[in-house]
C-alpha cells in the first residue's frame, strides 16, 4: 500500500528542484524573433549591467556592399565566461523604416548546432536554439548583405549564460550604407559627477553612523547612514549600492520597531532618464505597508546633492528637526529603529523592493537616538521567524523522514519484541508523528503572531509559502484523528483507513519539502545560500534510502512470504506451542539502511537548526 508513496515522491523532488533553481538547459531556449528574448521564466528580467559578450564585426568595416560578406564574432571580453545560446540578427538603424525585421543571413564558421530562422523578406536571424550544447566563449560568424542596399544596419544579439543571466539586443558598431546620409551625432550622455564619499573617520564622535556589514568602509559597505546636530537642522548622508535597476533608491525610515509601518522615511532616488538623485520626505501607512510619499516632499530639506557611479547611490542633505505633516514626526523626540531599503523605482517614484535574502531591508539591532553619535552595524534579528525555521527543520528533517521509514519498511522487523507491549515500528512511528503534530503547531502559532495575522505576498513562490503551510498544518492535524479513529487491525475496513492516514502523511510530506525551500529564501530568516544545497542533498539521500528499501522489499518479498506461510502452518498445527514469528529476509542490511539513515538526518538537522539559529 505504501510503494505509491515513491512516485509522489519523485514529484516532490521535482518540486524541490524547481524551487533551488537548480540549472536545467533543455528549459532555456532562443529566441523570441521580435523582442529576441529567450524562452524562458517570465519571472527573470534581462540584464542591465553591461554584457561580459560583445559583437566584434571585422576591422576597419564602417560600411557594407551587397553580396560582400563580412566577417562577424560573438566573443566574450571575460576569460572565465561563456554563453549557452545566441540569437543574431542585423537590423536597419533608420527610426523611419522597419527595424524589427532581419537583414541578410549569417553562415557560422564553427560546427555549432545553430539554425537560419525568423525569415522576412530581407534575411533572416542566425539562432542557437538550445542552450544543451556546450558552452562557448567565441563564435565566428560570416554576415552576406541582402542583394541592394537597406540603409544603415547594426547587429543585434541575444546570449544566454544561464536561467538566471542573458542579455537582451545587445548593439554593435553601425554599418552604414554609402548611398544613405550619415545620421547626425548623438550629444554625449551627460552624467552627474559623483559627490564626495563620506567619511567614516568621525564615526561615534563627530557623527553618528549606521553600517552594514559592521565596520565597512564607504565603498564597500552595503548601507551606510550617518547625522550629525548641527543645532536647528540636521545632516544627513546616505549610500548604498544598488546596481540592477535602471532607475533605483535608497531609502531609510524611522520606526519604533524593526517593521515597516508608521515610520517617517527619507528617499535618495536615481531617476536615469533625467540622470538626477534627488532626496524627497515620505511615510510607511500604519497597517497596509504602502509608502506614500508627502504632499511637500522636500519641505525643510535644503543644500541636497546627490550622485549615482559604478553602482553607488549617495546623497547629503540638511534638513529641520520636525516634520509637521508626517503625524507630528519629530526627529529629536525618542528613539528609533533605522530601517534601510534599496530597489527600483520608475519617473523618481518608489517601487517595492524584494523579500528575499539579499533584498528585504536591513533594520538596526538597537534603537537609535540621532542627538547621541553612536557607531551601529548589523541587521536586526526576527527571532520568532528563525525560531519558526527551526521548528518546521525538526519536523521535517529528521522526525517526518523517520518516523515514515519505520512505518513503510520496519513494520516485520524484530517481529518478537516488544516496548511497553507494541511493536518497535509503532513505537518509534508513534513518537515520531507526535512531534511532527507539536513542532508543526508551534511553529504555526508562532509565524502567525510574528506576521500579525495571515502573510500576503505579491509574487511566486514566496506567495505560495502561506498558502502550501497551511495545507500541510490541516493535513498533519487530521493525521492523528485518523489513527485513534481507525478501526481495529481484523476489521475489513482496517485497510480504507491505513490508506486515508498514508494519504495525508503524503500530502503533508511531500508539500512540506518544497514549503521549506520556499521559506529559505525568505530574508527574514536569514538562511545561507549553502544550506539550501545541504537540504537539497539530503533530500536527495532520504529518497535513494527509500528507492533502495523499496527494491530490497520487492526483492525479498516472496522468501518472506514463504517463511510467514511456513510459521502459519507450524501455529495451525501446534495450536498450544509457542512459535515465535519468522525473522524477515535481509534484517541485518535494513537494520545498516535504518542506521545510516538516522545518523544522516541527525547530522542534517543539527546543522541546519545552529546555522539558521545563529546566522
Amino acid at each position: 500500500m505504501w510503494r505509491p508513496m515513491i512516485l509522489v515522491t519523485v514529484i516532490a523532488m521535482a518540486m524541490v528542484v524547481n524551487c533551488v533553481n537548480v540549472f536545467d538547459p533543455d528549459n532555456i531556449k532562443c529566441c523570441e524573433c521580435k523582442t529576441m528574448m529567450p524562452i524562458i521564466s517570465k519571472d527573470v528580467d534581462p540584464q542591465i549591467l553591461p554584457s561580459p559578450f560583445i559583437i566584434k564585426v571585422a576591422p576597419n568595416t564602417r560600411t557594407y556592399t551587397p553580396g560582400l560578406d563580412i566577417n562577424v564574432n560573438l566573443t566574450s571580453i571575460d576569460e572565465n565566461r561563456e554563453f549557452r545560446s545566441f540569437m543574431i540578427q542585423a537590423r536597419r538603424t533608420d527610426p523611419s523604416r522597419n527595424n524589427d525585421e532581419p537583414i541578410g543571413s549569417f553562415t557560422s564558421l564553427d560546427p555549432i548546432d545553430a539554425i537560419q530562422n525568423c525569415g522576412s523578406t530581407y534575411g533572416s536571424a542566425l539562432v542557437s536554439a538550445v542552450s544543451n550544447i556546450k558552452p562557448k566563449s567565441n563564435v565566428r560568424l560570416v554576415w552576406n548583405p541582402y542583394s541592394s542596399f537597406q540603409g544603415h544596419v547594426e547587429f543585434r544579439a541575444t546570449f544566454v549564460e544561464d536561467e538566471n543571466l542573458f542579455w537582451v539586443k545587445e548593439k554593435s558598431e553601425p554599418l552604414y550604407d554609402p548611398n544613405a546620409p550619415l545620421p547626425p551625432e548623438l550629444p554625449p550622455k551627460y552624467i552627474l559627477p559623483p559627490i564626495a564619499g563620506i567619511d567614516i573617520t568621525g564615526c561615534g564622535s563627530t557623527k553618528g553612523c549606521y553600517r552594514v556589514p559592521e565596520d565597512c568602509l564607504e565603498i564597500e559597505c552595503e548601507y551606510i547612514f550617518t547625522w550629525q546636530d548641527k543645532g536647528s537642522y540636521m545632516v544627513f548622508e546616505m549610500s548604498a549600492l544598488t546596481d540592477g535597476f535602471n532607475d533605483r533608491y535608497f531609502a531609510v525610515g524611522f520606526s519604533d520597531d524593526i517593521y515597516m509601518g508608521k515610520d517617517m522615511v527619507f528617499e535618495c532616488v536615481h531617476n536615469s532618464t533625467s540622470e538626477k538623485v534627488e532626496v524627497f520626505q515620505s511615510y510607511n501607512q500604519e497597517n497596509d505597508n504602502k509608502n506614500i510619499r508627502l504632499t511637500k516632499p522636500k519641505s525643510g530639506i535644503k543644500f541636497e546633492e546627490g550622485s549615482y557611479n559604478s553602482g553607488r547611490l549617495r546623497c547629503r542633505f540638511h534638513k529641520t528637526k520636525r516634520v509637521v505633516e508626517a503625524e507630528d514626526f519629530d526627529l529629536t523626540e525618542g528613539t528609533y529603529h533605522l530601517l534601510m531599503a534599496r530597489g527600483p523605482s520608475s519617473n523618481g517614484h518608489l517601487k517595492r523592493h524584494g523579500l528575499t535574502v539579499g533584498h528585504l531591508p536591513a533594520a538596526s539591532p538597537d534603537e537609535v537616538d540621532i542627538l547621541v553619535y553612536g557607531d551601529i552595524s548589523g541587521r536586526a534579528r526576527y527571532h520568532l521567524v528563525k525560531a519558526h525555521a527551526c521548528l518546521m527543520l525538526l519536523a521535517w528533517v529528521f522526525f517526518a523522514p523517520i518516523g515514515l521509514i519505520w512505518m513503510k519498511y520496519y513494520t516485520t522487523m524484530w517481529p518478537n519484541s516488544r516496548f511497553l507491549g507494541e511493536k518497535y515500528w509503532f513505537v518509534a512511528h508513534a513518537n515520531c508523528t507526535f512531534w511532527v503534530v507539536l513542532l508543526v503547531l508551534i511553529g504555526v502559532i508562532l509565524i502567525f503572531v510574528e506576521a500579525g495575522g495571515w502573510s500576503k505576498f505579491p509574487d511566486l513562490p514566496q506567495k505560495a509559502h502561506p498558502i502550501l503551510g497551511i495545507i500541510v498544518f490541516i493535513s498533519v492535524l487530521v493525521i492523528p484523528i485518523i489513527a485513534i479513529i481507525r478501526c481495529p487491525e481484523t476489521h475489513t475496513c482496517r485497510p480504507v483507513g491505513n490508506w486515508f492516514y498514508w494519504l495525508f502523511w503524503t500530502i503533508a510530506f511531500c508539500l512540506a519539502i518544497p514549503n521549506i525551500f520556499i521559506g529559505m529564501e525568505f530574508g527574514k530568516a536569514m538562511v545561507p545560500w549553502w544550506l539550501t544545497w545541504i537540504l537539497c542533498i539530503f533530500f536527495l539521500f532520504n529518497f535513494i534510502c527509500e528507492v533502495i528499501l523499496e527494491v530490497h522489499q520487492c526483492c525479498t518479498h516472496k522468501r518472506n512470504k514463504e517463511r510467514r506461510k511456513k510459521w502459519e502452518l507450524q501455529k495451525k498445527e501446534n495450536p498450544n506451542a509457542h512459535i515465535p514469528e519468522p525473522w524477515p529476509v535481509g534484517r541485518n542490511f535494513k537494520r545498516n539502511v535504518l542506521l545510516t539513515h538516522f545518523i544522516v538526518c541527525l547530522i542534517v538537522v543539527i546543522i541546519s537548526v545552529i546555522v539558521v539559529a545563529v546566522y
